[in-house]
């Protein structure tokens, strides 16, 4: 297996039809449980863990990380926690990315105008770069 560095990008392959497709991992109890006690104990990997982890569980890196990854994801969305940046420039029309309206009380915390929000004033010079 040949190592690609981290910053580096695998060139994309066609598309693959529906039944080429590979299925969908069925992670074992053994392998869940174990994926949960690492995560556990630090929601990051290094790639020396990584590869660690995955020869224990017989699994690919990739299956490892696409893991890691989905389930930091599935942290963040269940918290709840918005980020201020994205709230920021949602008030001002500037971010498209979300599908969920914010409420007035959620406009109004991270208007520019009001002031409330203490990372405005970083948000505004991240934006103007």
């Amino acid at each position: 297996m040949s190592h690609i560095g981290p910053r580096s990008r695998r060139i994309k392959r066609t598309e693959k039809k529906p039944e080429e497709k590979r299925p969908r991992t069925a992670f074992s109890g053994d392998q869940l449980s174990r994926l949960k006690k690492e995560f556990d104990a630090n929601n990051y990997l290094n790639e020396k863990r990584r590869q660690e982890l995955a020869n224990e569980l017989g699994l690919h890196e990739a299956q490892i990380k696409i893991w890691f990854q989905n389930k930091r994801a599935k942290m963040k969305k269940q918290s709840g926690v918005k980020n201020p940046l994205a709230l920021q420039l949602m008030a001002q029309g500037l971010y498209n990315h979300t599908t969920v309206a914010m409420s007035d009380d959620e406009m109004e915390d991270y208007s520019p105008s009001t002031g409330s929000n203490p990372t405005s004033q970083t948000t505004s010079a991240i934006v103007a770069q």
